[in-house]
């Protein structure tokens, strides 16, 4: 992905890459709680996903409207969220399904690069430090 200095303004374009990791970690939460499948067959309501996946209603609402903003999930005027073709990506058992590996990054991946500072200090790879760390 390459953004050009004429899409948008230096800063902006610098936000938008260093917060990322909000929008992976959205994505890796509904993949985790298996928004899509319940998706699958039809659009549905913050209230009746947040049943079925037994989460909290309005905490759900505002990840699907986060990811409704980048593309993952569309949202209805009445309230209702569907699949996109992004969001399909993350069924289980499909052909082309990237529920797994992004459910993978999420557990296992997301806190050792949150410690890349400690390996650049030390060169002792992130992921020994972050998991000897758990043990």
């Amino acid at each position: 992905m390459s953004i050009q200095a004429t899409d948008v303004p230096p800063p902006v374009a610098l936000l938008q890459l260093v917060t990322g990791y909000w929008v992976s970690q959205a994505i890796y939460v509904a993949a985790k709680l298996g928004i899509a499948d319940l998706l699958k067959d039809g659009p549905k309501n913050d209230g009746e996903l947040a049943k079925a996946t037994g989460t909290h209603g309005r905490s759900l609402y505002r990840l699907l409207r986060a990811l409704a903003s980048v593309g993952v999930f569309a949202e209805a005027e009445d309230g209702r969220f569907g699949l996109t073709p992004l969001g399909e990506c993350l069924q289980t058992g499909i052909p082309g399904s990237v529920r797994a590996i992004t459910i993978n990054h999420g557990e296992r991946l997301y806190r050792p690069w949150g410690e890349l500072l400690h390996s650049v200090r030390t060169g002792e790879p992130a992921v020994k430090h972050v998991f000897e760390c758990l043990a």
